[in-house]
């Protein structure tokens, strides 16, 4: 077995423990009937149609960065659908659970590093993109541990927030636009865009939104 293929397998192992977290947050913390199965049902049934639908190669081998770029959006509204059902519950949990998971983020920053060092991503990317991952992991966990111990700062909750949402678009930006002529469309990386990344964006978007409510006069 290749590095590529270890990689791909590394991805798609993160991609089944970010489930199994939100799996386990949502059933510790929810009072919602059945909401371990719902949940359950949903990231596993998600994580095979994006298994289905890559290794169809069902993108266009010739796809503009543009068109990727508008499908990676898509795929943020889509995930949004998908996870509709599981709002009420996410918007229940404290503050702390929803910067956990994105905790995990140091890993796939830790598997874009590899990556690179293996040049199955250029390097540049793999490396600048690696370190944006894991400081976003380290800021979620650090301030997740300082709320879990009453440590409140709305300022702080803002920028973490915030700065992961950046590193997501960064990332995605940099992977239409500027290195998608060196993976192309069948690169393990899409694992990751098409379910990690989107989870992680609506994780922090539920954060801001629960800030906003809060705090709304």
């Amino acid at each position: 077995m290749d590095i590529t293929s270890l990689t791909t397998i590394y991805i798609i192992l993160m991609n089944i423990m970010l489930a199994v977290v939100l799996i386990r947050l949502l059933t510790k913390q929810s009072e919602i009937n059945n909401i371990k199965t719902k949940s359950t049902i949903i990231f596993f049934s998600w994580l095979v149609f994006i298994g289905i639908f890559l290794e169809a190669s069902i993108l266009p081998q010739d796809i503009s960065s543009f068109a990727l770029f508008g499908i990676i959006l898509l795929s943020v509204a889509i995930a949004g659908v998908v996870l509709s059902p599981l709002f009420s519950a996410l918007l229940k949990l404290p503050q702390e659970f929803l910067l956990f998971p994105q905790a995990l983020r140091m890993f796939f920053g830790a598997g874009f590093i590899v990556e690179a060092a293996y040049n199955i991503i250029p390097i540049n990317y793999g490396v600048i993109d690696g370190i944006l991952h894991i400081t976003t992991a380290y800021l979620a966990t650090t301030l997740a541990i300082y709320i879990a111990h009453g440590y409140q700062s709305i300022k702080s909750l803002i920028a973490v927030n915030l700065f992961g949402l950046l590193d997501i678009i960064i990332v995605a930006y940099g992977i239409a636009f500027f290195i998608l002529n060196d993976i192309g469309v069948n690169h393990n990386v899409f694992y990751a865009v098409f379910f990690a990344a989107p989870i992680f964006i609506w994780l922090h978007v539920i954060s801001l939104f629960k800030i906003y409510k809060e705090n709304e006069k």
